[in-house]
């Protein structure tokens, strides 16, 4: 009987630094793009001059007593943070706005806001810049319970109702 002789060959086994350096490959990619990926969707940072654009817009804020006049009166009939609430929904705390003397803006010199308890309702008298006579004014109105302007008021219509509240812009004096 014949003997038959295999030859032993060695088993090809991954050689360990070759398979730890692929690892690492992979690893090194993946980093990699995760860092492009922060890197690109990162905001901008604010430069100086934006940080002084800001707050110079923040400084030229229209401000009380510089600006414009608040007076409330009558604060027995309504409370001044349900009246405040009332002026912001109707844009009377638009200062800004009402400061703005361009045909965009509202151009106001005076509002005088008068309060008609019974029809739960806020009437508005609204003096323009330039205006000659306490009859050269624009009638508005804020209904409180249904949160809604009041449209087609008569000069009647604040007529021995209290005044509760005046702006009064200072910048046209």
């Amino acid at each position: 009987m014949k003997k038959f002789y295999f030859k032993q060959r060695a088993v090809n086994k991954p050689k360990l630094p070759y398979f730890r350096l692929i690892i690492a490959v992979i690893i090194l990619i993946i980093v990699i793009a995760s860092l492009l990926f922060v890197f690109h969707n990162k905001q901008p940072s604010v430069s100086h001059s934006e940080t002084s654009q800001v707050s110079s817009q923040v400084n030229n804020q229209p401000r009380e007593e510089k600006d414009y006049k608040i007076q409330y009166s009558d604060s027995s009939l309504i409370k001044r943070s349900t009246l405040n609430t009332a002026l912001k929904k109707a844009n009377l705390f638009d200062f800004n706005y009402l400061l703005d003397t361009s045909d965009d803006g509202g151009n106001d010199a005076k509002i005088l806001v008068y309060y008609n308890q019974a029809n739960q309702q806020l009437v508005f008298k609204f003096y323009q810049n330039g205006y000659q006579s306490g009859n050269d004014y624009q009638i508005g109105g804020y209904d409180l319970q249904k949160q809604t302007g009041v449209h087609g008021l008569q000069p009647s219509a604040f007529n021995g109702l209290p005044l509760v509240y005046t702006w009064e812009n200072l910048k046209t004096k």
